[in-house]
């Protein structure tokens, strides 16, 4: 994803079939205007600029742009990293094009980032994402609450990556 592409993420996040699970009621917040927006997402997850601190990929099917997928900070610690996703419309969803990009950003972040684990938090009211994640190798590991809102923890582990032998 490129910093051209910034305003069409916006509107993804903010105005799409996905913004309930990114912004708004569901999620606790309200939803923010362009420049709180930019706040969070800085100019490095466009111009890769600083991979270590993340880094936003187009979801491209048929040559059309549907979503993205990111990475945030890898913290160094453990080698572990949260991605996030959106699939901006409902006609979209539901024909693997989540998984796909999940089990691809997932296979480039270990492979190339040396990272051990990836995880995805998501609320208990998005069932359809969490298939979508489980279909892509992830694991529920824990459930909590944030902000007064139920989640759940999915993990994938490099360990957990089927990878064909050389």
């Amino acid at each position: 994803m490129t910093v051209k592409e910034i305003p069409l993420f916006f509107q993804w996040a903010t105005q799409s079939d996905s913004t309930p699970y990114w912004y708004g009621e569901l999620q606790g917040d309200e939803i923010p205007t362009y420049t709180e927006f930019l706040k969070d997402w800085k100019s490095h997850y466009f111009d890769g600029s600083a991979p270590e601190k993340g880094r936003c990929f187009v979801i491209l099917v048929d040559n059309k742009a549907i979503g993205q997928v990111n990475y945030n900070e890898i913290d160094r610690r453990d080698n572990s990293v949260e991605l996030d996703i959106i699939i901006a419309d409902d006609r979209h969803k539901n024909k693997g094009f989540g998984t796909d990009a999940l089990q691809t950003m997932s296979k480039y972040l270990f492979l190339v980032m040396n990272i051990q684990k990836c995880w995805i938090d998501v609320i208990q009211k998005n069932p359809r994402a969490t298939r979508a994640y489980q279909k892509a190798g992830f694991k529920i590991t824990r459930t909590f609450v944030d902000m007064g809102i139920e989640c759940l923890r999915l993990e994938l582990t490099f360990l957990d990556l089927q990878l064909p032998l050389l």
